[in-house]
């Protein structure tokens, strides 16, 4: 039974994981209000001086290509975002998006072409990579849901104990992982010869071929498009540690409950043997 037991609380804590932080992914990439926030932060949309006059940024490798150059309104950069969720999270069949008056290498341009082809193909492979996700972490939570009133049950009958011990070695070797994954990215770094200030894009990089299988998918994530320009790296690295604080919090909290099963199951099982 003891075995029974340690499996299912791998089991319960990798679904929880998983449930989680694709559960908190979501939640981050169909937000608008969180584009809007880094668009602020990270100084995409039009910037305002002490005189109060706006000056938007300039915005290169418009439809992919390294000639066209455009700038946009607030307004237009929260249409981009909002064509970029209702593609990613609706039925929305294409990621091409033609857009009027641009201001395209300073003059207004109907008619434009705002994602490359590379892009539009790429986009295509995340869909299917969050609709994946998506499928995993509703089993995933079902099945965490289902373990979860099997240890409680346990626990209200005496039996069980062990699952903070479980839980703390599974994500004590799942801490042990990522620490692997930053020194080997900071081994390969330092090999290429490379400084610092090009070590989180070595780890965005090198995170790719973890996400997408298909080492041609994960290499033709990169490139220079109106998509990568917006979407920065700032961007991605701040939704990643707000995953890992949300992950980390969950973890906090099932932890609190595991303690809590385990005492009750210790306490009873004392009673039964008095």
């Amino acid at each position: 039974m003891k075995i029974l037991n340690g499996i299912l609380a791998f089991l319960f804590n990798l679904c929880l994981l998983l449930a989680v932080a694709v559960g908190s992914v979501f939640a981050i990439a169909s937000s608008p209000a969180y584009y809007y926030e880094q668009f602020e932060k990270t100084g995409v949309y039009a910037t305002v001086d002490e005189n109060g006059v706006k000056t938007p940024k300039r915005i290169r490798y418009i439809g992919g290509d390294s000639t066209q150059y455009a700038t946009f309104s607030d307004e237009q950069l929260n249409e981009i975002i909002d064509h970029i969720i209702n593609y990613l999270f609706t039925d929305e069949e294409s990621f091409e998006l033609e857009m009027d008056n641009v201001n395209l290498n300073g003059r207004l341009t109907d008619d434009v072409n705002i994602f490359g082809e590379v892009a539009v193909v790429h986009m295509e492979d995340v869909k299917v990579l969050l609709q994946t996700l998506g499928t995993i972490a509703l089993i995933c939570g079902i099945s965490a849901v289902g373990i979860l009133a099997y240890f409680i049950v346990r626990s209200v009958k005496g039996k069980g104990g062990s699952l903070l011990k479980s839980t703390l070695i599974f994500y004590g070797s799942f801490a042990g992982l990522v620490v692997g994954f930053c020194l080997f990215t900071l081994i390969e770094l330092l090999i290429m010869g490379l400084g610092m200030e090009y070590y989180l894009s070595l780890i965005w990089h090198n995170f790719h071929f973890i996400i997408f299988p298909d080492p041609a998918k994960a290499t033709g994530s990169f490139f220079n498009d109106t998509l990568t320009m917006i979407l920065t790296l700032d961007l991605f690295m701040d939704a990643v540690v707000r995953v890992l604080l949300i992950i980390a919090a969950a973890v906090a909290g099932w932890s609190v409950v595991a303690r809590l099963l385990d005492r009750r199951a210790k306490s009873l099982e004392n009673k039964e043997k008095i």
